[in-house]
């Protein structure tokens, strides 16, 4: 179980050093297929119970004050906020969780940072809604200044933690087009003013509260209309290398006042480094590098880890 923040971290008696509550954990060959093949995988049970009413009681806080100020949309009271982590320390807790982030390194490797996070919560909308276009693969500029062919660099992932019920189609499911991270085109209607059609291939992925769906960015995804009387509860975390730049401005800073009730494993991962070569993997002390050094978890062949 992830740590309470502000409490303090017990010391490993053999070797002095902090206990880091995900030893032992690592991908499995089946996750690493799957994520290849089909460039996405569910985590099921991923969320503990106790966590997850704390977390839900965190978000409605967050929705509570983004509707007083009226930054909810109007059209259906939905919340979708990017940057999250820094509004309730109980989502700090998500950095590290014990079953997901070791498949987070085990796929990128450590020079890793949550660069990219947002909230949503989307309750639920008459069947006669427009269907609209929400197909994409992430990036955003990425994908449009990076010179490659005929697939796109995997560059980063994504992890969304579901906080409600989606394990019917027509929730706002996740949805995707397995395989289709090997390709960097997907045709788009001519005409998105009009009920679009779901292109060929593709497929809802029904998740239980709890459960976690890490997905390689490059996945062609959207999200499905919620016609459900249930809200759709999701948090998304992106993870990428420390070499690129992150997509929210950073709030957790050591001049913060939580960042120093953080795991160093966690202050790498919201930017923490010496100096700008630092990021490059460069003259610097690495704490997830250390971490899985210890334990002999370096990966040779995740992205030459040394």
């Amino acid at each position: 179980m992830s740590m309470m923040m502000g409490e303090s971290i017990p010391e490993a008696a053999e070797s002095g050093r902090p206990t880091v509550p995900y030893d032992g954990i690592q991908i499995t060959d089946e996750q690493r297929a799957a994520f290849d093949r089909d460039g996405f995988f569910i985590i099921r049970d991923a969320i503990p119970p106790v966590l997850m009413e704390r977390l839900i009681e965190a978000q409605d806080r967050v929705y509570a004050l983004q509707k007083a100020e009226g930054r909810l949309d109007k059209r259906d009271q939905s919340m979708h906020l990017m940057g999250f982590l820094h509004r309730d320390k109980v989502f700090l807790e998500l950095l590290e969780l014990p079953t997901v982030f070791p498949l987070v390194w085990g796929i990128l490797g450590w020079n890793i940072h949550a660069y990219h996070h947002h909230i949503d919560i989307h309750p639920g909308v008459p069947a006669e809604t427009r269907k609209t276009w929400r197909w994409h693969q992430d990036g955003g500029r990425q994908n449009l200044e990076i010179e490659t062919g005929p697939e796109r660099p995997l560059l980063s992932i994504r992890t969304a933690f579901y906080l409600s019920d989606l394990s019917e189609p027509g929730r706002g499911n996740f949805m995707c087009i397995p395989g289709s991270h090997k390709t960097s085109r997907l045709a788009r209607p001519e005409d998105l003013s009009v009920d679009v059609e779901q292109p060929e291939g593709a497929i809802e992925v029904c998740a239980n509260k709890g459960d976690v769906v890490l997905f390689d960015r490059r996945l062609y995804h959207g999200r499905s209309d919620n016609y459900s009387d249930i809200a759709r509860r999701c948090l998304f975390i992106g993870w990428t290398y420390r070499w690129i730049a992150p997509h929210e401005d950073r709030v957790l800073t050591p001049e913060h006042p939580w960042w120093n009730e953080l795991t160093p494993i966690q202050q790498q991962l919201l930017g923490g480094g010496k100096d700008a070569l630092s990021y490059w993997g460069i003259g610097d002390s690495y704490p997830l590098r250390e971490y899985l050094r210890e334990r002999s978890l370096l990966d040779m062949k995740v992205n030459n880890n040394r």
